[in-house]
């Protein structure tokens, strides 16, 4: 294990009012991707009008923000994941822990360095506080639970090799196969060549693009 990932990851605290004030078990950890800057993200998290959260945002540049509570070894019922089912596990919202990489569409931009880093600071601490997260299998992608309703994310650039050798060097890495349709992979690539510039106008036409996979995935389970 690298010196890096002996660090304790530092986190500023921005507590989401959408969660619910109760304790649940850490069997799971989910990763997605915000489709969405930073600031986007966390004025989407912090609003209660959306109704959403995620435990942790980790930006661009590595920095994280702790939304719901769990790196002090209890953690609270993050909205995250929704409706989701995988192998014999349902609701992940009551067992899981949800991570947000910053990306606006993970299924065609890299993650960058600095997010692995970062993540691979988080999962040792969380490794730590919660048991069940030592095993590999046990860390999966919101497509993986909820791809059957659109969910595409973290995507298919987030490099699933990389995360389980630098996370779970000794265990054999499972399979995380990526949902979006190889057609509209081209298809993004093709449109990201006509993102406004304006902050605000590329959030929205990530949004929007996002929904766009989701519906295709949608219709193709």
């Amino acid at each position: 294990m690298t010196a890096l990932a002996n660090k304790q990851p530092k986190a500023d605290r921005l507590p989401s009012p959408n969660y619910d004030n109760r304790i649940i078990p850490v069997e799971f950890l989910v990763l997605h991707y915000t489709a969405v800057d930073l600031q986007r993200t966390l004025d989407i998290f912090l609003n209660p009008e959306k109704g959403v959260s995620a435990h942790l945002v980790i930006d661009r540049d590595g920095s994280i923000y702790e939304m719901v509570d769990c790196l002090e070894g209890e953690a609270k019922r993050g909205w995250h994941a929704g409706t989701s089912q995988w192998q014999e596990w349902e609701s992940f919202n009551d067992f899981s822990l949800g991570i947000e990489l910053v990306n606006f569409n993970g299924n065609i931009f890299e993650y960058s360095d600095a997010q692995y880093q970062s993540l691979q600071q988080l999962v040792t601490q969380l490794k730590d506080l919660y048991p069940a997260l030592q095993n590999a299998e046990r860390v999966v992608g919101h497509e993986h639970i909820a791809g059957y309703r659109g969910k595409a994310d973290p995507g298919a650039c987030f490099d699933w090799p990389r995360f389980f050798s630098d996370n779970y060097p000794e265990a054999q890495a499972p399979d995380r196969p990526y949902v979006c349709p190889a057609t509209m992979i081209k298809t993004l690539q093709s449109t990201a060549k006509n993102e406004p510039k304006g902050k605000d106008q590329r959030n929205q036409f990530w949004e929007s693009a996002s929904a766009k996979v989701e519906e295709l995935v949608r219709q193709n389970q």
